[in-house]
């Protein structure tokens, strides 16, 4: 039968998982076993997905981008003595793959730190399973979805921190992007961890390097095969870096660009000067309004999935139709910018913050700068910069003003988490459920994912991006190109977060970590640009030629079905007039969850491969309980309690994301994550 995606399931090496190694069979088109014969991998994965060698009794699976061979793979695991040791096998490889290893009855697996490459866990027939596919989990569980989840969902494009990683599937857990999973024969699970937060202490000179290095070697473990590679090069520093780099590379080069509705927008100057220095690739254009609008084709989409929603909805049509503009020219991978602008410009003031813990009088002088960008007072910026609540108590704030006004802009945004509002036609039990999702999770005690604010936002919002990039590969894969982002890459991450906050960012210049790290192989007036696209009038023409299936989604609403919105409510505001596209950004999240759930109701095939499934079970309308799953999980996105994780470990630009009209010059303002345009489009 038809496949509807690539998934696989990982099993422990003990007849704990034979049930659910039962369960698998009639779903699973492909396997791949452990040494003692039992079923290991199980799934549907198109061929040369996966890699796997032997060494002895050991077994190692790479899945994704990945420059290893079957003879360095093997090498490198005979030098491995226990699943502990089985991170070296990854040591120096770049790219961007799960890792599993078999080793003596136990087994590890894992995926990447920007969480493109997903894992999540789940109890199914007495025994623990990973999977990189909640739904699959969700659909051997039978577990429902979460209405509590849905509602936070509605505040953003992305989950907010700390539940950033979580799935809105009852009975599935994520895998923290920087653990790995440890299954033990008796069908156990145990998450441990395997990468720490580096030390920002490198010079922007010794950063640029190291940048420099990782990046590179990104790009290299894509391109190294030869062939058609196909890049976006719409002008932007991030897109225009990987263009340049691909040029080095054995591959016939072909780069792709959207015409820009507004002509103001000075991306096209500056992509033409890209192309000029390029004259060995082909460079393709869209003209404006030739291509798929901003809105297009807003009905579900099997490839994205059934894990969660999916945050570019507005360009899901133009994610489509760049890979198979790629495709018709014969390119086997397309290389994107998304991360770029959350590891050099996340936008906000945390570094500020930082800078203020360690040398209060340097901070007090960079931040006049800053302060006069935002017009903030001294007032707002000295309570900024002296803020000093937890993540947990910022978050139970945050809880607390869900339906609040919009916060100013005046200020220096130096929090954990970028301020939510649910939509104005939210109901009110679905705030109330959200905000009840948001205070337990508060009282339950919340660890930043760095020390440093600014390493802990960089890390949050490459991870939100992260969970949408890895939907659009599926996407893009689907519709005839493979889609890569290297600068989420492990290596380039880590790189970029060893660099000292106050150099990475300097008032007056447009990511210069970036910059430096790309001189010599990027032009100089390309990497001297200051300014940034911005996308407003694309809105307005995807909304204006859209509107009506816009409108049809509403009448229609499963999500007003079940409590969440009010339609006549969101209908009411998309008809009146808006002097610029902030008004409307909260229609991006709602779109999402409505096609998500409209997806899960009427049974879209699962990404099971073989059999269509049924439909989810729902759990009605929104309702606010706070009680326990049967599997000791709390409502919280079946993330449950801190306790209630390990327990059941044996024992993946914040929420709001950035209108296009925030998006022209650099103001200082926070990136907000899951926004694509001029990302897919090439930044």
């Amino acid at each position: 039968m038809e496949s509807y995606g690539s998934w696989f399931v990982v099993l422990a090496d003990g007849e704990a998982a034979a049930g659910a190694a039962r369960a698998l069979r009639p779903l699973a088109a492909r396997a791949i076993e452990h040494a003692s014969g039992r079923p290991w991998l199980m799934g549907c994965w198109p061929d040369h997905a996966l890699m796997s060698a032997a060494a002895g009794q050991a077994r190692v699976v790479v899945a994704g981008d990945c420059p290893a061979t079957t003879t360095s793979l093997r090498a490198a695991l005979d030098r491995v003595r226990s699943v502990e040791e089985a991170g070296s096998v990854a040591a120096g490889m770049p790219g961007c793959y799960h890792l599993a290893v078999s080793l003596g009855g136990r087994v590890r697996v894992q995926g990447t730190l920007a969480s493109v490459r997903r894992l999540f866990r789940a109890r199914v027939h007495g025994s623990e399973v990973a999977s990189d596919r909640a739904e699959v989990l969700a659909a051997l569980t039978g577990g429902e979805w979460d209405p509590e989840w849905l509602a936070a969902r509605l505040t953003g494009l992305a989950m907010p921190f700390p539940l950033h990683e979580s799935v809105p599937w009852r009975g599935v857990l994520p895998v923290p992007a920087d653990h790995w999973l440890a299954l033990g024969p008796a069908g156990r699970a145990e998450e441990r961890r395997r990468w720490t937060v580096p030390e920002p202490e490198l010079s922007l000179a010794d950063g640029a390097e190291e940048v420099r290095t990782a990046l590179s070697g990104a790009v290299a473990a894509r391109t190294a095969d030869g062939g058609t590679v196909s890049t976006d090069l719409s002008g932007g520093m991030d897109s225009t870096s990987l263009a340049f780099l691909a040029a080095r590379a054995p591959v016939e080069l072909v780069t792709y660009r959207w015409a820009e509705s507004d002509s103001l927008n000075d991306d096209a100057r500056y992509a033409q000067l890209a192309a000029g220095e390029l004259p060995k690739a082909r460079h393709l254009v869209d003209p404006v309004g030739q291509g798929p609008a901003m809105f297009a084709g807003l009905e579900p989409r099997t490839a994205t999935g059934r894990g969660e929603p999916f945050g570019w909805v507005r360009s899901l049509a133009r994610v489509e139709h760049t890979a198979r503009t790629a495709a018709a020219e014969g390119s086997r991978l397309h290389l994107a910018g998304h991360g770029g602008d959350e590891l050099f410009r996340p936008g906000g003031h945390t570094h500020l913050h930082d800078l203020f813990r360690r040398r209060p009088r340097e901070a007090l002088r960079t931040a006049r700068d800053y302060r006069a960008m935002s017009r903030a007072s001294w007032r707002a910026a000295l309570r900024a910069l002296t803020d000093r609540r937890t993540p947990g108590a910022e978050l139970a704030s945050q809880a607390r003003e869900l339906t609040g006004p919009e916060p100013g802009t005046r200020t220096l945004e130096t929090g954990w988490c970028a301020p939510l509002r649910m939509p104005p036609w939210a109901t009110a039990e679905a705030v109330a459920a959200a905000r009840a999702l948001l205070e337990r999770t508060a009282e339950e005690g919340v660890e930043p994912l760095a020390g440093w604010r600014e390493q802990h936002e960089v890390l949050t919002l490459a991870r939100m991006t992260g969970v949408v990039v890895s939907q659009a590969e599926r996407l893009s894969a689907a519709a005839g190109t493979r889609l890569a982002s290297p600068f989420l890459d492990d290596d380039v991450l880590y790189a970029a977060l060893s660099v000292r906050p106050e150099e990475r960012n300097t008032p007056g210049r447009y990511k210069p970590l970036l910059a430096e790290a790309m001189r010599g192989i990027v032009p100089r007036p390309l990497l001297d640009r200051t300014t940034k696209g911005e996308f407003s009038a694309d809105f307005h023409q995807g909304m204006r030629r859209h509107r009506e299936e816009v409108l049809e989604l509403l009448d229609g609403s499963r999500l007003a079905a079940h409590g969440l919105i009010d339609a006549a409510a969101a209908r009411q505001a998309l008809l009146r007039p808006h002097a610029d596209t902030r008004t409307l950004a909260p229609l991006d999240a709602t779109l999402a969850c409505e096609m998500w759930l409209r997806a899960v109701e009427t049974g879209q095939p699962p990404s099971t491969g073989r059999t269509h499934g049924t439909p989810a079970p729902s759990p009605g309308r929104v309702t606010v309980t706070g009680q326990r799953t049967a599997t000791g999980q709390g409502t919280a996105a079946g993330q449950g309690t801190a306790a209630d994780r390990r327990a059941a470990a044996d024992q993946g630009t914040a929420a709001d994301q950035e209108t296009a009209a925030d998006r022209g010059t650099v103001t200082g303002q926070r990136t907000r994550p899951g926004e694509p345009e001029g990302k897919e489009t090439g930044r």
